[in-house]
């Protein structure tokens, strides 16, 4: 039997967001591991690696919900650039503590459109996406509790 989703162009706009943010917030936690500096070098950059490799699984996850939607998902950097809403972390070597502030206010940003793309999902009967949602805000949420201990 075929689950009827109402508003599948929805659904995958709302993908599409968490996808490009997921894929920025990706960027900048391997932008701290590679270059972050400071007396707690190890334990920083050992996390935002482990990090990072979560949230590239996390990457090919959307994009391939997005795909199962029969849309295609967007790889290019320009359109994520367009979609999304974390701020870039430029600084070539970056200390501990703006490294945590800046992750810590990305994993903040991303959580709530993935409430919205939850949301819209489960609106349209998307129990699969609404489902992915969930454990995706859960695994934000985990970083967000590991990020603010060390702040």
């Amino acid at each position: 039997m075929t689950h009827y989703i109402e508003n599948k162009n929805a659904v995958v706009d709302q993908l599409n967001i968490v996808l490009a943010n997921t894929y920025a917030l990706y960027l900048n936690t391997q932008n701290a591991h590679w270059n972050v500096v400071g007396p707690h070098f190890h334990p920083l950059h050992q996390m935002f690696g482990e990090q990072y490799a979560e949230l590239a699984e996390a990457i090919d996850e959307i994009a391939e919900r997005i795909r199962a939607l029969g849309a295609a998902a967007p790889g290019s950097l320009s359109g994520y650039a367009a979609l999304s809403q974390i701020e870039e972390l430029t600084a070539a070597e970056i200390k501990g503590s703006d490294a945590l502030k800046a992750l810590v206010n990305g994993h903040e940003k991303i959580d709530a459109l993935i409430k919205n793309a939850q949301e819209v999902a489960a609106e349209n009967g998307d129990e699969g996406t609404a489902d992915m949602m969930i454990a995706r805000l859960q695994a934000h949420e985990k970083t967000l509790w590991m990020l603010r201990n060390h702040l």
